[in-house]
């Protein structure tokens, strides 16, 4: 496995591993912003491996996996789609109050669930055996 790819794999561990410790700090809004986060970077790695280049600076994961190729389930899809739509609301919220009642305890659990779940279908991607 190249360093690169090794970069973009350990950096996404790192965000998650940060997504959890926010979720035990009960700061919901970053852990959510930090699951995109760790996404992303999983994302990247798989493109990076599929294109022989360097990964686009986007943070918008379903171009992310339509340019790696990746098989995904349609409940993945949904998600990913649910990310990409919460966007930079979740960095930069017009009204903390409201985000902060938005994405409550049992929303973030689950999408720390999901993303759990993402990161570990997406190491399971047969490119990664090829590296």
């Amino acid at each position: 496995m190249s360093p690169e790819i090794k970069e973009w794999l350990d950096q996404a561990e790192y965000d998650f591993s940060t997504a959890k410790a926010m979720f035990h700090s009960r700061k919901y809004l970053y852990m959510i912003y930090m699951c995109q986060l760790a996404l992303e970077k999983a994302l990247k790695a798989v493109v990076a491996l599929r294109t022989d280049t360097t990964p686009p600076k986007t943070h918008k994961l379903l171009v992310l996996v339509k340019m790696g190729q990746i098989t995904l389930l349609d409940t993945h899809l949904e998600f990913l789609g649910a990310l990409d739509a919460i966007g930079s609301g979740a960095r930069y919220p017009k009204d903390l109050a409201a985000a902060r009642k938005t994405y409550s305890r049992m929303v973030a659990r689950d999408y720390l669930v999901k993303t759990k779940e993402l990161l570990e279908w997406i190491r399971k991607d047969s490119i990664f055996k090829q590296s």
